[in-house]
């Protein structure tokens, strides 16, 4: 039994325990209260003076602005398009650098393809028949002077070793 009373006393006074703290927490609801709407002021005043200072940089609502402050403000526009200049022409001449290996390697592959052409043309002509001797090479192939297999380039040698091989030349 000795039990339940401590519990008992121990529900009842975080009970009261509890009471007193639900009565001061709408204090401390109220301090957060405050200290919200003076963030939210702030933040406000914040977003003003940058909604000014955008206008004034795009050039507009100058008026309200003294010599020295147009003349802080023309320094920083002086400062921002300089550094936009620079950054440009790093852009541009890293473009320039890219574009110049480019050429350089369109050029060589140019050279190579000329050459291979060149190539294939030389060994076209060293291995082209004139049209008088492509005639006669038909004229002989038609009446079975020659074997299939020489006519197409199968075979280099005669195949019958009892005859002999005609020459053309």
């Amino acid at each position: 039994m000795c039990y339940a009373r401590s519990s008992i006393r121990s529900t009842i006074d975080r009970y009261k325990k509890a009471c007193s703290d639900n009565s001061n927490s709408g204090t401390v609801t109220e301090i957060n209260a405050q200290y919200y709407q003076q963030e939210s002021a702030k933040l406000r005043q914040q977003i003003q003076m940058l909604q000014n200072s955008n206008r004034h940089l795009m050039g507009d609502s100058l008026s309200s602005l003294t010599v020295k402050e147009l003349k802080q403000l023309e320094n920083r526009l002086e400062r921002g398009i300089t550094r936009i200049r620079s950054k440009k022409h790093e852009m541009l001449l890293a473009e320039i650098e890219f574009l110049q290996k480019r050429e350089i390697e369109l050029e060589n592959e140019s050279v190579c393809l000329r050459s291979k052409i060149a190539e294939m043309e030389r060994f076209q002509q060293a291995n082209m028949v004139t049209g008088q001797e492509l005639n006669a090479i038909h004229a002989l192939a038609s009446r079975n002077f020659f074997s299939p297999a020489i006519i197409e380039g199968g075979v280099t040698a005669y195949s019958h070793p009892d005859k002999k091989i005609l020459h053309l030349g």
